[in-house]
Formats: structure tokens, C-alpha cells, sequence
């Protein structure tokens, strides 16, 4: 019982290092910093980009 216990370690073990998928050295990625926060508030009210105006008069209708 206990030769079954120790093998199904090892094969998990085994498993767990070969499974990583990571190849050579370890590394830390490079985070980017941090964008500064706006000096300005965001304008209220405005579209960007505008709307497209359409012509809805009587004589466009006909």
C-alpha cells in the first residue's frame, strides 16, 4: 500500500514539474508603469466624434 502511495507521489510530482511548460530560466515579466492621471477633467456634453448630421427636411422626404 505504501509502494503505491510513494510511486503515485513521484508520478504526481513528475507531472507537476514537466507540465509547467515553462522553458529555461524563470524570469519576472516587465509590468508597464502606470499612466499619470488626466490634469483635466473629461468635458461633459460633447461627442466625440460628432454625429453625422442627415437631412430630414420636407423636400428630402418626397
Amino acid at each position: 500500500m505504501i509502494a503505491i502511495l510513494h510511486r503515485a507521489l513521484g508520478i504526481s510530482l513528475l507531472i507537476s514539474l514537466v507540465g509547467c511548460g515553462v522553458r529555461g530560466p524563470l524570469y519576472l515579466p516587465n509590468v508597464p508603469p502606470i499612466p499619470p492621471a488626466p490634469t483635466e477633467p473629461e468635458p461633459k456634453g460633447k461627442l466625440y466624434p460628432p454625429p453625422a448630421t442627415t437631412s430630414t427636411s420636407p423636400s428630402a422626404q418626397q
